[in-house]
């Protein structure tokens, strides 16, 4: 007989709960909100806008956000937010050079930004600047052939890990995550041309909050 574990024994246990026990439901989960761009430099605020809220011509869909209500967890749901994560969601080619260029106009535009986790009544629990997402180094080169990483791309996960302050988001208590972005005077020509770019290209940037979901039954 093979030797039980500490995690097989969970899974038992988990296993004796049944599909439809009593207890409370802890699953992994993460929520996401979406922010398209527009023409000129603006701020943004995620998780404020459920499915079904306006997004550009139509309306949210659950792959611009999960949030099935404005700004909260339903009732009976409590989430321990453990990382946040920032990613860029682009239909171009893939052997375009543009796409080059839309995804350098993406880290300009992150580089001059701060980001905060914000719950109602509280100043803040968590800020992030935008380069922290980045790599120490990060520039997408261009060549003259369709490539589009031709040099000087260095890859990173994009998240941040929350550890050893993890936070707790209670159901029907609100929350938000703000994007200021603030370029210094000599690079605001240069961050509204890259606003411009990602708006004709029709992509958005994506907040993910990942964790532990409790879930009342």
């Amino acid at each position: 007989m093979p030797a039980l574990t500490n995690k097989a024994a969970a899974d038992i246990r988990a296993s004796e709960m049944g599909t439809y026990g009593k207890s409370r439901d802890v699953l992994k989960h993460q929520l996401w909100d979406s922010r398209y761009f527009g023409t000129a430099i603006t701020n943004a605020t995620f998780f404020v806008q459920q499915i079904g809220a306006p997004w550009r011509t139509g309306v949210k869909t659950i792959n611009e956000t999960n949030m099935s209500d404005s700004g909260k967890l339903p009732n009976g749901q409590r989430m321990v937010i453990k990382r946040v994560g920032l990613g860029l969601i682009l239909p171009a080619p893939s052997n375009s050079t543009a796409a080059a260029q839309l995804v350098q106009s993406f880290i300009n535009i992150v580089q001059c930004s701060v980001f905060t986790i914000k719950i109602e009544g509280r100043e803040f629990d968590f800020q992030i600047h935008g380069r922290q997402f980045l790599p120490a180094v990060n520039v997408i080169g261009v060549s003259t052939a369709n490539t589009v990483r031709a040099a000087g791309d260095y890859l990173n996960n994009g998240w941040a890990d929350l550890h050893p302050t993890p936070i707790t988001l209670d159901y029907l208590v609100g929350f938000k995550v703000q994007q200021e972005v603030s370029p210094d005077a000599d690079n605001t020509a240069q961050i509204t041309s890259d606003f411009s770019d990602l708006s004709g290209a029709y992509a958005s940037m994506q907040v993910t909050l990942e964790g532990t979901l409790t879930r009342a039954k």
